[in-house]
């Protein structure tokens, strides 16, 4: 007699229950990997995203300062130079400076400011005034024509507020200028703060860090805050910027050292008008910065009971 051979269906429903288990510890493995993999990769966007955009600012705050600290000129401020005419508090970091608007909320604004000149960043002595709009000085050979300068008097104007003109000339020991200054005489000194002075400002707006080139466009005309070809997207999911002083705090002559880390302006109000508000403001040696980035794609939550 001949037998059927196969499998029984008790052995095929188990090779199924087998086979269904199976497809789903695969499936569980599965997306425990994607998951991993879209934490990293995002991971590393964020980070890269974060990376460079720190590594933008914190190549413009070490360059700030430059021939503006002084403590002669610090804290006083300057018309001629930001477009639309505002004045421009000469402080290397301003946080949340009065003139920036419209940034993301709980983030802070920047406005960093620097010269690119060739000559002494303690200024140069000028010696004699031969017409309304050239001074002789002790270094002629650190100023050249298309340069910004400026001129301070020997005793520190209360309020200090500045004009800045452009060298037109210079034939030693003669630096002329485009327009003279007013009240200046032999024993003041000129300042050179370049051909290109920096005065950049970085807000988040939108969850982008964004930056404008304040010599270029008005930054500070609220019109312009979503305009991406004022305010240049720097990095996306840019979530916060955060920015605080470091402050010697010594009660008696300044040691260099960070003592405090705030955001409270060492002057509130500009311009600084005395030498001790100028020295308020040199005591203010560092800025550190924080800037939190994350992924553009969010983390998917697992749904249903388990």
């Amino acid at each position: 007699m001949a037998y059927a051979a196969g499998f029984s269906l008790v052995e095929v429903m188990v090779a199924m229950v087998i086979g269904l288990l199976g497809i789903i510890v695969m499936m569980q493995v599965f997306s425990v990997f994607e998951g991993q993999k879209r934490t990293t990769g995002g991971g590393d966007d964020a980070i890269s995203s974060g990376a460079v955009s720190l590594y933008g600012v914190q190549r413009n705050m070490q360059q700030s300062g430059w021939g503006i600290s002084s403590v002669e000129v610090i804290g006083c401020t300057v018309s001629g130079l930001l477009v639309g005419g505002a004045a421009l508090p000469l402080i290397p970091v301003t946080i949340n400076p009065a003139l920036i608007t419209g940034q993301d909320a709980d983030t802070d604004t920047l406005l960093i400011v620097a010269g690119n000149g060739n000559g002494s960043v303690e200024g140069d002595t000028i010696d004699a005034v031969p017409a309304a709009n050239s001074y002789a000085v002790r270094t002629p050979t650190g100023f050249l024509v298309g340069e910004r300068v400026v001129a301070v008097p020997q005793a520190r104007p209360s309020p200090c507020t500045l004009a800045l003109t452009t060298v037109t000339g210079v034939v030693s020991p003669n630096v002329a200028v485009a327009a003279g200054f007013v009240g200046i005489v032999p024993g003041d000194k000129l300042f050179n703060l370049g051909p290109a002075p920096t005065v950049r400002a970085y807000a988040v707006r939108n969850q982008n860090l964004t930056v404008c080139d304040y010599t270029a466009n008005d930054c500070g005309l609220a019109a312009n805050n979503g305009d991406a070809t004022v305010w240049v997207p720097v990095a996306n999911n840019v979530v916060s910027l955060r920015a605080q002083y470091g402050r010697d705090t010594s009660a008696a002559a300044m040691d260099g050292a960070v003592d405090v880390w705030d955001r409270t302006r060492p002057v509130p109000a500009f311009p600084a008008g005395n030498t001790a508000n100028a020295c308020a403001l040199i005591r203010a040696s560092a800025v550190r910065i924080a800037l939190v980035a994350r992924s553009s794609q969010p983390e998917k939550l697992r749904t249903g009971r388990r």
